[in-house]
């Protein structure tokens, strides 16, 4: 069946985050209902029209459990769900910073493959749904001094790989796979880089809009 992303319902993770928090209102004018995951909330903020943010702790499964109870009891069944949470470090050789192989692989694998599990079965038993997972360039290419990020990436990449060969009719997986993202925490990082080459939150939005509207499954794009 062919659906139209103003039916659809939404769930983007890691929603305080500066991409995460773009893809929220982006979808918010264009989806049926959008709800964005964070670990904690600041305040209970109620539903503004057609977007909520809730709490959820991806590495635990009965919050994730919970969540979804609570979104399909607000909106219904769940069409796309976005692992935007993640996070970044570097500075240590492979050798060294042993603490942030572990902190890598449970906030960039291991969230987003405990997404998947839970979600999974529920799109497999409506025959539809989207799962688009948060990849990078610098796991294909690799970078120096952030081994920790580009293997848990790596691993995002290949997770994304085996759901969509494990999966057909209406249940798609894909990654959107960027360079460096024009955000604000990226510019302080890196003032004095080029930041005209680097993508836009916009881009992805548009690239994530296109993956959902695709019959296609496993679609890695690097953008």
């Amino acid at each position: 069946k062919i659906m139209k992303i103003d039916e659809m319902n939404i769930v983007i993770t890691g929603a305080n985050g500066a991409l995460a928090s773009y893809l929220l209102d982006y979808f918010s004018t264009r989806a049926a209902f959008v709800v964005g995951t964070v670990r904690q909330l600041a305040k209970t903020s109620k539903p503004k029209n057609n977007e909520a943010i809730i709490e959820m702790d991806p590495l635990d499964h009965y919050s994730i459990d919970e969540a979804i109870d609570w979104i399909t009891n607000e909106a219904g069944d769940i069409h796309v769900w976005m692992n935007i949470i993640g996070g970044f470090t570097m500075g240590n050789h492979v050798e060294e910073g042993h603490d942030d192989w572990t902190y890598m692989y449970n906030t960039n694998f291991m969230t987003a493959l405990n997404c998947c599990q839970q979600i999974l079965p529920l799109m497999k038993n409506k025959g539809w749904g989207r799962i688009i997972n948060m990849g990078s360039q610098t796991s294909i290419n690799g970078m120096p001094l952030a081994g920790p990020y580009c293997a848990s990436k790596a691993a995002v990449h290949s997770l994304t790989q085996t759901i969509a060969l494990e999966n057909s009719n209406g249940v798609t997986c894909s990654a959107i796979i960027p360079g460096i993202i024009d955000t604000p925490v990226n510019r302080n990082n890196m003032p004095k880089a080029d930041h005209s080459s680097w993508v836009t939150l916009e881009v992805l939005a548009q690239n994530i809009k296109k993956i959902i509207a695709s019959k296609e499954n496993g679609l890695m794009v690097e953008v």
